[in-house]
């Protein structure tokens, strides 16, 4: 994965909605990305998972982070400066400041993932990375920060495509490594299932990030972007997109998918650690965050919270599988 120079410091709308986060707008003064101070030498005292205890990547005073760099609502170059602001740079900017480390962050792609994990590259990735099966058997997941069902996106001048039955021969567009491409799923049933998500005769096209899908919709290469609502909103709010694309609002597809954080394996005590963080995250600024960086959504939906923000029982019973657990 190519390798920028990391951001001065990630500068979100938490240092102006969360007087709990105002310490940390002024960055970090290394140059990577930093979010608060120093970290203290701590010791590692963790039980491990599959891979055994490991040291604590909180001993290090910088983390190196993945996050998508170009999705709308999530993490995108803001206009005032070259900084990155939305909804996973604000969370990452909390878990800085929460768990006292300095953020690195890095581009990724969905499908290289696990790889960055894996290979060491990268510390965490928070990157609308969904918690499933086949990926929970290569690296950990936290407990989740936020929900989303899937659905589709079309151009604003498209009528015809109103219910999902409507998809169906219509030219599709996904992006690779994602839960709309049938290879992230390991046995056939399942990789048959993704494949006819949308419909039995829909071929879908793959990409390596949603904003090449959305541009290509907007060129008319694709009829359809499918992946989860959430994205979908992030692009068709975006101003740069907003003109040209729609979220078809009575299509929902596939099941409801849970983020969370992505970590190696053997860190089963840093991933409790971030699942406390994330606990005082969604009690304390989930709303506040998902306020600044989705209005479209909070402005039209009521009960946007129940929609989009796990309830207490569903973060309760993915933290009880979460970080190698069983």
């Amino acid at each position: 994965m190519p390798r920028r120079e990391p951001s001065l410091r990630l500068v979100t709308a938490a240092c102006v909605l969360a007087l709990s986060l105002a310490s940390a707008c002024g960055g970090g003064s290394d140059g990577g990305g930093g979010t608060g101070g120093a970290s203290p030498s701590r010791s590692d005292g963790s039980r491990g998972s599959r891979e055994g205890a490991q040291p604590s990547l909180f001993d290090k005073e910088t983390l190196n982070i993945a996050v998508k760099k170009g999705q709308p609502g999530f993490s995108t170059r803001s206009e005032e400066e070259d900084d990155f602001a939305g909804f996973e740079a604000q969370l990452v900017q909390f878990l800085g400041t929460d768990l006292d480390f300095r953020a690195a962050d890095w581009d990724v792609q969905s499908r290289n993932r696990e790889k960055v994990l894996r290979e060491r590259s990268m510390d965490l990735v928070v990157a609308t990375y969904s918690i499933t099966a086949p990926r929970d058997k290569k690296v950990d997941f936290t407990a989740p920060y936020l929900k989303t069902y899937q659905g589709v996106l079309v151009r604003d001048d498209e009528n015809r495509i109103k219910r999902l039955a409507d998809v169906d021969g219509k030219g599709v567009c996904s992006v690779r490594g994602s839960t709309g491409d049938p290879e992230s799923e390991t046995d056939e049933k399942a990789k048959k299932a993704v494949r006819d998500a949308l419909g039995s005769s829909v071929e879908v096209g793959l990409r390596n990030s949603y904003k090449t899908c959305v541009r290509e919709l907007i060129k008319g290469n694709f009829e359809v972007v499918w992946t989860d609502k959430i994205i979908l909103e992030g692009f068709a709010q975006d101003p740069r997109y907003a003109d040209d694309v729609k979220v078809v609002r009575n299509i929902t597809v596939k099941k409801l998918q849970f983020y969370g954080i992505g970590l190696r394996e053997g860190h089963t005590e840093d991933c409790r650690k971030l699942n406390d963080a994330l606990k005082r995250f969604l009690d304390t600024q989930w709303t506040l965050a998902f306020q600044a960086h989705f209005r479209s959504i909070t402005e039209r939906v009521a009960g946007y919270e129940q929609q989009y923000k796990p309830t207490e029982d569903e973060f309760e019973a993915l933290a009880e599988t979460s970080c190698g657990g069983q």
